[in-house]
């Protein structure tokens, strides 16, 4: 709505000092032929430049502000009817018709309404002092009988249009609200079939369980401090969720080993990358979900594998998963090793910098696994 309200503004706005400054160019030029006087110029001025410059300063104040289109509705007005009713010629009424375009375009049928309205008051006020001065008779009532007529068809027909508008608008935006819901009803079963699918991967070796949700939880928090969107973190979620879906082709042998692997077994290890990736390729509803499960084992320095790629090579979501994946590890237990500290696992962080991971990330991971913690002491 904000935008929306932006853009009718700003178009508005826009608009009425275009006219503002055709009008002053055009009065300051009847000035110096002699057709206005000084007094009037700065009447003028006054009803004409003053309003444009407070409802200039309201739009620099708040642009998104829903009650500033009535503030230039009626600042032009002002300016409308004084020209209207001082003018020379039946055709000023004609000046109406720039802003009530930009109000049909962002269909606005109760300012088109309340324009209309004023334009036909000031008009029989402007046509009555006429008759009064006897400047109308029968000879010479055309005009205004055909300024009449052009004023009411086309208020009337510009109402009508923007009411069609604002009605095709409005659905729209339900029928936008009902796709915005559907999508997010998908992406929660997304998220919970992807959270299965990592559940029953970590449920292969009981010494991970729980690795791919905490993994993705490292993940979104790197991603957050990076500056990521709201919807971009929670792609990074799914990514992260789903790096190690390789290891479902994994012998159990291999898999679940208490000890450390051979260089035998290691090598076959390796493979749940590939593996992931053939698993993951044709995947389109999330994009490049593949990417996470293909690249998260390379290495900044190029040492990494499958395919060796380096430093910016290799995908951003692979380098932020490499991350909360090496972290985790770290900070878990194993059989053949006991858990690190937080301290010594972002102490090993910093010493494989610009090695195993990418040196501007880690130390934004590192910020934020302090923040992390101060945030959860204050807490307790």
């Amino acid at each position: 709505m904000d935008t929306q309200d932006k853009k009718i503004n700003r178009s508005m706005m826009i608009g009425w000092l275009i006219i503002v400054a055709v009008l002053v160019v055009a009065y300051f030029g009847e000035y110096l032929k002699g057709v206005r006087s000084g007094t009037y110029m700065l009447v003028f001025y006054l009803v004409t430049i003053v309003p444009a410059l407070f409802c200039l300063y309201l739009y620099y104040r708040d642009r998104a502000s829903h009650n500033l289109r009535y503030y230039i509705a009626f600042g032009y007005s002002i300016m409308y009817v004084f020209v209207l009713l001082t003018g020379s010629t039946t055709m000023v009424f004609t000046y109406i018709f720039p802003l009530l375009s930009l109000l049909v375009l962002y269909h606005q049928p109760k300012l088109v309404l309340a324009m209309g309205i004023l334009s036909l008051l000031a008009n029989i006020v402007y046509d009555i002092r006429l008759y009064a001065e006897g400047n109308i008779t029968l000879a010479n009532s055309k005009d205004i009988e055909i300024q009449m007529a052009l004023i009411i068809l086309c208020f009337a027909f510009l109402y009508v249009a923007s009411r069609m508008y604002d009605s095709i608008q409005r659905k729209n935006n339900e029928y936008l609200q009902e796709i915005e819901a559907k999508n997010r009803k998908i992406q929660t079963v997304t998220l919970e079939a992807i959270s299965t699918i990592a559940n029953i991967i970590d449920a292969k070796d009981e010494y991970t369980q729980g690795h791919s949700r905490r993994v993705a939880e490292y993940a979104t928090l790197l991603a957050s401090k990076l500056g990521y969107s709201d919807d971009e973190v929670e792609k990074v979620r799914y990514i992260a969720l789903m790096h190690d879906i390789g290891k479902i082709g994994i012998p159990d042998s291999v898999l679940k080993k208490p000890d450390r692997l051979t260089d035998e077994e290691y090598e076959i290890m390796k493979h749940h990358v590939d593996i992931g990736d053939r698993i993951l390729h044709e995947y389109t509803v999330i994009t490049d979900l593949f990417k996470g499960a293909k690249y998260h084992h390379e290495r900044y320095d190029g040492k990494g594998y499958t395919e060796g790629l380096k430093g910016e090579e290799i995908p951003e979501i692979a380098r932020i998963i490499c991350l909360a994946d090496s972290y985790d590890a770290m900070t878990s237990s194993r059989v053949y090793r006991p858990r690190m500290t937080k301290q010594q696992a972002i102490d090993e962080l910093r010493r494989n910098s610009g090695t195993q991971f990418d040196p501007a990330m880690t130390e934004v991971f590192i910020q934020a696994l302090n923040e992390m913690e101060e945030t959860e002491e204050e807490g307790i």
